[in-house]
């Protein structure tokens, strides 16, 4: 545990809270108001009367910075210690929480405690004044920002220990880059993204209805919220599912400044993505997956789009979103077939680029399929890291990005084969198996067995049926990866090193099949 450092007015809870957080996280809590007393050899008030203010902020800024250097755990500031521009610099690379309250609940509380000098003298309308001095100076050091008006002492130090886990990877396109925050309780996170909206469409399913209501509930007073219920998985994937909604929006007078909100799996967040690229030429759109698949895949990279009868995701748009909220309390309710076809995902992730996650699903598959844990945290946002990477050079698929399709030529063959009935992630899991025989048998690298070692360690299948060919290839050729009549493939050079490559024949892609079904 480094330091955490408290900060807010007076009244706010620091001392209290942060007492609990350090309880919670199970390290020591330090006040820097306590520092100076004992420096000083006397209360505070006492400093105040017979040294002044000025000299007070001197002993406060030298106790910030002897805090800031020897502590490690919570620590709360004074009040006013922020005002000072080298403590400002100290927070700097420090992780902050403010913590804001309402002006009636800080003068309560503060009546309580008489030690505070510069409340002597008509305490409501002198609180009201130093925080409104001070929030803007509260609000540029601190990353998290938390109301504690009403908040029982317990839920409070919880909640902060949550944000405190979030970890943030940006994906850096060039129009717009935007933030994938990745943590327990992030959806609370909701409003810093809906700027200027005077509404906001929550597009879920039956599903997720209770968590679509809660995210509605989220949005600040004087937006309002509609709610659109769209059918499960791939069902609603379709044109007509995204004219129904466009015919809500027109009846909801959605203007361009309006929020689109996907709360679901990777299928929601396509279709609500497509639906907010389309209407108006383009809203915004904030995606709160609730999949673990839909968080590593669908909902990064902005590919939106809708399945037709030619087959799977072959109309739609890129259209990145303002952020996405990947909270991992979602997860933790996922049946272990649900999340081990999320890992499938996870699993490409570390064969394309990052060979650390195969590392940590061979050392411990049972840390990886458990929701809760570190393991499957970290699993997480490394694949998101890739593919934010990988989106960042090429947002419109235009070369490299295509290495994000390992294992989904044949994959999607059998998604349109099985009328989508399959799990994407165990069809990704075989087409990585098929992916992995074509590199062998074209003389790339051969990581046939360590393919199917990492995936059937979490419960995914390695195989499928033969007598099929025909069909799949048929399916193959119109694979949106294709130039003209050219098939591409996305293989393996080596471990982490994957590219697109056109010369794979008919031959060798019918024995990579009769290798997989033999």
């Amino acid at each position: 545990m480094s330091l955490v450092v408290i900060v807010g007015p007076p009244g706010s809870g620091k001392t209290t809270a942060g007492t609990a957080l350090a309880e919670l996280l199970g390290v020591t809590f330090r006040d820097t108001d306590a520092d100076i007393a004992a420096a000083a050899g006397k209360p505070i008030p006492d400093i105040f009367v017979d040294d002044g203010e000025d000299h007070f902020r001197e002993l406060e800024r030298e106790a910030v910075r002897r805090a800031v250097a020897e502590h490690d755990g919570v620590l709360a500031l004074g009040g006013g210690a922020v005002m000072a521009e080298a403590t400002r610099g100290l927070l700097a690379d420090v992780p902050v929480v403010h913590l804001l309250v309402d002006l009636a609940e800080a003068v309560k509380r503060t009546e309580i405690d008489r030690g505070r000098p510069l409340l002597a003298v008509n305490p409501r309308a002198t609180m009201r004044r130093l925080m409104d001095e001070r929030l803007p100076l509260y609000r540029q050091v601190a990353d998290i920002e938390i109301d504690t008006t009403g908040r029982d002492v317990r839920e409070l130090a919880e909640e902060i220990a949550a944000r405190l886990g979030t970890r943030t990877v940006t994906v850096n396109d060039a129009d717009a880059p935007y933030p994938v925050l990745i943590g327990r309780g992030v959806v609370a996170r909701l409003p810093e993204y809906l700027d200027r909206a005077a509404r906001v469409a929550v597009v879920h399913t039956a599903s997720t209805a209770a968590l679509a209501e809660r995210v509605g509930a989220l949005v600040p007073e004087g937006v309002e919220a509609t709610l659109m219920e769209i059918p499960d998985a791939e069902d609603g994937k379709t044109v007509t599912v995204a004219e129904q909604c466009w015919e809500a929006l027109g009846a909801e007078g959605f203007t361009r400044t309006d929020v689109v909100i996907g709360v679901g799996g990777g299928a929601v967040t396509d279709l609500a993505g497509f639906v907010a690229a389309c209407w108006l030429r383009g809203v915004a759109v904030v995606h709160v997956p609730t999949s673990l698949l839909g968080a590593v895949d669908a909902a990064v990279g902005g590919k939106t789009g809708v399945n037709t009868a030619a087959g799977k995701n072959l109309v739609g748009a890129f259209h990145p979103p303002r952020a996405v909220l990947v909270d991992l309390d979602n997860f933790a309710t996922l049946p272990e077939r649900d999340l081990a076809a999320g890992l499938a995902e996870v699993v490409k992730a570390g064969f394309i680029a990052d060979p650390v996650i195969l590392d940590l699903v061979e050392a411990d598959p049972e840390a990886a399929l458990d929701a809760a844990g570190p393991v499957c945290a970290e699993l997480v946002e490394r694949a998101i890291a890739v593919k934010a990477e990988v989106v960042a050079s090429d947002l419109k698929e235009g070369g490299l990005r295509a290495i994000l399709n390992y294992g989904h030529t044949f994959a999607h063959a059998v998604e349109k084969l099985e009328h989508y009935r399959w799990r994407h992630g165990d069809a990704v899991a075989v087409g990585m198996v098929y992916a992995a025989h074509l590199g062998a048998i074209t003389g790339r690298v051969d990581l046939v067995e360590r393919t199917k070692a990492v995936l059937e360690s979490l419960g995914l299948p390695t195989t499928y049926r033969a007598g099929r060919w025909e069909e799949i290839s048929g399916v193959m050729r119109i694979d949106k990866k294709n130039v003209g009549k050219t098939q591409r493939f996305v293989l393996l050079d080596d471990l982490g090193k994957a590219a697109v490559v056109e010369d794979v024949t008919v031959a060798q892609q019918r024995e990579a099949y009769e290798r997989l079904t033999a």
